[in-house]
């Protein structure tokens, strides 16, 4: 009897496997690489595009209340409530918008006479407020003046030696060829300082056509300079903003290696910076991310450009650089690790797998053919006691064990899921409690507020029944802090927050911390007249209380409050609400605080 020809199995395994593994090994080489180049392209793109995205939004951040400053100013001129004669007492209008937004440096007004006063945040001391002018001088200098209790002119803090006219500044001069329209003035230093910054202006002109004033609101640059250094780019790459229209240079990731400015102050463009590979970008279109590495300076890199539009035609280009090189390498070389470990690997199973394939082979073949067709628990209870190879019989012993300790693992496992998945429910409950609560006083924050609102606000456009928001504001809450200490002030906060959370309603209400010493209530189902009685009977109820305090009348804490009523429909912002509320609380406050300002009836 004849048998086919048969081979060693070590033979068998060992030769078609080397044969396959060398093939794999040269086509795995060749695709990882390929793959490695398409990944690191993939994931600078990716991460250039969330750079770009971040750094547009912060930009957009800093600049998008400069049209509403300058438009609210520019009305309160017109309507008698801002002096441009008695410039001092506009100070606290002003200083009220520089702390209302953080992103803001100057809130100015100047005159056409030369006279100018502002609300200053110094760029190279942005965490001080102070009100600059040259009005209360005859040399004209531009002084600086701490705010007393009341917000105007107190102690003069610092001064510049020479005289300041706001018309040869370019705020104004934009503002005055074009009038009637705001204008974004040229970039430029700040008087006497290296940082640059960029206004919005506009004149305001009287019905007879005779110019009352300029108003303008003003960022500093070196604001953007620092918030794309802090991003921390990486992979050797730079980000900087240019001006569309002129190519001049805004910002930079990386001053010290892509200078914004030479050292006469003039500021560079991509066409003569000193560094030669900026002069070789390519030029590509707005918010347009380039396939293909450009090559610079012997070097690839991936190219990002973003058109940012401010406001008034204004708009600028954000440009991400990234060496390619410096992305690709780490992925590279795991790649080349990564096909060694598995070279060494797969040689050391084809040795082994040869040295005990002939005498376990068959023995575990017959083991796994007897099991393929059985559960876990019916292979727990397989157990072959006289297999002539000792080993086999202890497998087998072992596989039964092991299957029972899979089982008992499974259930153990199941169990402690559970247990886990109840207690993380229980976390994130928890969580999400301390997340939504201000954490002085004890009831809910700005972010809980929010959320409400946005609710509440769905909800009474779906059952056509009004909403109310009422914002108050502990009055000279700042001298408050200055005479007892920010200990009792946050105790009187607390004070505060429990004696107006007595006063809602439990269930429809929110009462929450909406900044400093800002309080907002969120009033559903509450017209215009519930709105108000609710307004007075809050700042009644607080002011009858009488909570002490020494610094001055009336000699016990009291609430300035703002409140707008509405029927929402589906074309109108929740933020027209929150906005209305607002501005009438800043109309109580300025018409001597310790009162409700309903809403006007044109606001109505």
């Amino acid at each position: 009897m004849q048998f086919a020809r048969t081979y060693p199995l070590r033979l068998v395994i060992i030769l078609p496997f080397s044969f396959l593994f060398f093939v794999a090994a040269v086509v795995f080489s060749f695709i990882s690489y390929e793959n490695s180049q398409a990944l690191a392209r993939a994931m600078g793109q990716n991460f250039a595009h969330e750079l770009a995205h971040r750094i547009s939004q912060y930009v957009q951040h800093l600049t998008k209340v400069m049209p509403d400053i300058t438009e609210t100013n520019a009305n309160q001129l017109l309507n008698g409530n801002l002096s441009s004669t008695q410039l001092a007492q506009n100070t606290p209008w002003l200083l009220a918008q520089l702390r209302q937004n953080q992103q803001l440096s100057f809130v100015s007004m100047a005159f056409p006479d030369g006279r100018y006063i502002a609300a200053a945040r110094p760029p190279n001391n942005p965490e001080q407020i102070e009100i600059a002018s040259n009005a209360f001088n005859q040399q004209h200098h531009l002084i600086g003046y701490l705010p007393d209790g009341s917000d105007h002119p107190g102690k003069a803090i610092e001064q510049i030696k020479i005289a300041y006219d706001p018309r040869q500044r370019p705020f104004m001069q934009c503002a005055l060829q074009q009038p009637q329209q705001p204008c974004w003035g040229e970039v430029y230093r700040y008087v006497e300082s290296q940082i640059y910054g960029i206004s919005l202006s506009k004149a305001v002109f009287d019905p007879q056509g005779n110019m009352i004033a300029v108003v303008a609101a003003d960022i500093a640059l070196n604001r953007l300079s620092h918030f794309m250094t802090q991003l921390n780019i990486g992979y050797g790459g730079v980000a900087f903003l240019v001006e569309q229209h002129s190519g001049k240079l805004i910002a930079s990731s990386n001053t010290q290696h892509i200078p914004v400015s030479a050292a006469d102050g003039n500021r560079y463009t991509l066409k003569n910076h000193p560094l030669t590979w900026l002069r070789d970008l390519p030029t590509t279109p707005p918010d347009n991310l380039n396939q293909a590495p450009f090559r610079a300076a012997g070097a690839a890199y991936l190219l990002q450009t973003k058109q940012i539009p401010l406001s008034e035609q204004q708009s600028w280009q954000l440009i991400v650089i990234l060496p390619t090189q410096e992305i690709a390498a780490p992925i590279i070389a795991q790649v080349w690790d990564t096909l060694l470990i598995t070279l060494l690997l797969l040689l050391l199973l084809i040795f082994i797998g040869a040295k005990l394939a002939k005498e376990i082979a068959r023995p575990i073949e017959k083991m796994a053919k007897n099991a393929s067709n059985n559960s876990l628990e019916q292979l727990a209870q397989q157990v072959e006691n006289h297999h002539q190879c000792v080993e086999v019989a202890h497998l087998s012993h072992s596989m039964a064990t092991l299957a029972k300790a899979q089982l008992d693992s499974i259930h153990t496992l199941e169990q402690q899921v559970h247990h886990r998945t109840l207690e993380l429910q229980k976390a994130n409950q928890r969580l999400t409690t301390l997340s939504e609560q201000d954490a002085l006083t004890g009831i809910a924050n700005r972010r809980a507020f929010d959320k409400r609102l946005q609710s509440a606000w769905q909800q009474a456009i779906t059952t056509n029944t009004p909403l109310t928001v009422i914002i108050c504001d502990i009055d000279h809450f700042k001298s408050f802090n200055d005479y007892y200490g920010h200990q009792a002030g946050d105790k009187a906060l607390k004070t505060v927050a429990q004696h107006l959370q007595t006063h809602v309603r439990q269930g429809s209400d929110l009462l929450a911390r909406y900044g400093g010493e800002e309080f907002a209530l969120i009033l559903p189902n509450t017209d215009l007249i519930q709105a108000g009685k609710a307004a007075e009977h809050l700042r009644q109820s607080l002011f009858a209380t009488a909570i002490p305090r020494e610094d001055m009348a009336p000699w016990v804490i009291s609430l300035s409050l703002g409140y707008a009523s509405l029927y929402p429909q589906h074309n109108q912002q929740v933020a027209e609400l929150v906005q209305q509320a607002d501005k009438q609380l800043y109309m109580a406050k300025a018409n001597g605080r310790n009162q409700v300002q309903p809403p006007s009836a044109a606001s109505i």
